[in-house]
C-alpha cells in the first residue's frame, strides 16, 4: 500500500503465490462467506443477504471436509453477521463468535477488535494435540464503517480506513508470529484474503452491498505454502473466491471433484478466458430495487442491471467509461448468466 500501512501483508505476499486479479462472488460478509467455504456459488448456497438467510446443513463446508478428513477445526470471528446461527460455524469443532454490543451508534452491528478475536485463537492452540493436523479460520472485521481504529494506528494515518486496514495488518502480523513461535509457520498452508472490497466513494456508493463495481469485488488473495513452494510469484489470470476451498483441498490431497472452482495451485491453474460470476440482491431484499448480476471474462466487465453496463478492466480499471452502448456484449458474457 502507498501509504506503508501493510508492512506485515507485504512480507506475507513476498512469501506467497499472490493472485492480482481476484474476485468475491458477492459484496457482503455472510453470503460471501458462504462461497467461500462451500466452493459454491450463491445461486447454489442460497444465501445472498446478511440478513434472513442461512447456510443449510447439506451444503459441505470446507470445515465439514476437513473434520471428516481427520483436521481439528477452529473458528472465530469478529462480527455478529458470522454467528453460529447463520449456518458459517458448521464443521468447527469449536467456534467462538463471542461479543459484546455495538462498541458506538454508529456500529450496526456487534463486532469485536481484531486483536481480540486474535486472542480467543490463541488461547485454543494449547488444546490441540500435537500429532492432529488442524485448520484455523480467523476472521477480521474492523475496515467497516464507521472506522474507529485504536491508537497508534488512529494518529498514524491520515486515511480513517487506512488506520483500519493497518490495525487489522498488526493483527495479521502477530498471528504469524505466533505460528513462527510454535514452529507451525513454515510448514502450514496459509491463506490471506478478504471477502468483499469497499466503495469508499469511488461509485458514490461509500460502502459495499449495492453496486458489484471492481472495487466493491476485487480482493486481496494470497497463498503461503508449505515450505514456501513459490513463494514470490504472481499470477495475474482472474481467479474466484469459490477456488479457495479446492485449492487447499487439492493442496492437502483431498477430493475437489464436486466443486465448481478450480484448484489454482494444480498443473492446470488459473484457467485463461474464464468467467467470473458475482451478484448482490442485497438491494431487492433492502429496499425492493432490482438485484444485480455480473460477470468478469478477461478484461471484459458486464453488469446486468436495470440500464446494463460494460467496462474494459484493462483500459479503464476504474470503470468510468460505459462502452454498452458502443460495443456488442459478448455471448460468454451473457451465457455465464443464464
Amino acid at each position: 500500500h502507498a501509504s506503508g500501512s501493510t508492512p506485515r501483508l507485504d512480507r506475507f505476499a513476498a512469501e506467497s503465490v499472490l493472485f492480482e486479479r481476484a474476485y468475491s462472488q458477492y459484496p457482503l460478509t455472510l453470503p460471501s462467506h458462504a462461497s467461500l467455504f462451500t466452493g459454491l456459488l450463491p445461486p447454489e448456497h442460497g444465501v445472498r443477504d446478511n440478513r434472513g438467510f442461512r447456510l443449510a446443513e447439506e451444503r459441505l463446508t470446507l470445515a465439514d471436509r476437513l473434520r471428516e478428513a481427520g483436521y481439528a477445526t477452529l473458528g472465530a470471528v469478529s462480527s455478529m453477521v458470522l454467528r453460529r446461527e447463520t449456518g458459517i460455524a458448521q464443521g468447527f469443532d469449536h467456534y467462538d463468535d463471542r461479543m459484546g454490543p455495538p462498541r458506538s451508534a454508529g456500529h450496526r452491528f456487534a463486532e469485536r477488535r481484531g486483536g481480540d478475536t486474535l486472542e480467543a485463537i490463541v488461547s485454543r492452540l494449547d488444546d490441540l494435540s500435537p500429532d492432529r493436523p488442524f485448520f484455523v479460520m480467523l476472521h477480521l472485521f474492523d475496515p467497516h464503517a464507521p472506522y474507529e481504529a485504536p491508537e497508534p494506528f488512529a494518529g498514524r494515518q491520515v486515511d480513517p480506513y487506512d488506520a483500519e486496514v493497518a490495525y487489522s495488518d498488526d493483527v495479521l502480523g502477530r498471528f504469524l508470529d505466533e505460528l513462527r513461535r510454535r514452529g507451525l509457520y513454515d510448514r502450514s498452508l496459509i491463506v490471506v484474503l478478504s471477502d468483499h472490497g469497499e466503495g469508499l466513494g469511488d461509485h458514490v456508493e461509500v460502502e459495499h452491498g449495492l453496486l458489484l463495481y471492481r472495487e466493491a469485488l476485487q480482493v486481496p488473495l494470497m497463498i503461503k505454502t508449505p515450505g514456501g513452494r513459490r513463494a514470490g510469484e504472481r499470477v495475474a489470470e482472474p481467479v474466484a473466491l469459490i477456488d479457495v476451498a479446492p485449492t487447499i483441498l487439492e493442496v492437502l490431497g483431498l477430493s475437489v471433484e464436486d466443486l465448481p472452482g478450480r484448484a489454482l495451485l494444480d498443473a492446470g491453474g488459473a484457467p485463461a478466458g474464464r468467467a467470473i460470476y458475482a451478484e448482490t440482491f442485497f438491494t431487492r431484499y433492502q429496499y425492493g430495487w432490482s438485484e444485480l448480476r455480473s460477470v468478469i471474462r478477461n478484461d471484459d466487465h458486464y453488469i446486468r442491471a436495470p440500464r446494463p453496463e460494460l467496462y474494459d478492466l484493462a483500459l479503464d480499471p476504474a470503470e468510468q467509461r460505459d462502452l454498452h452502448a458502443l460495443r456488442v456484449v459478448p455471448p460468454s458474457l451473457l451465457d455465464a448468466l443464464d
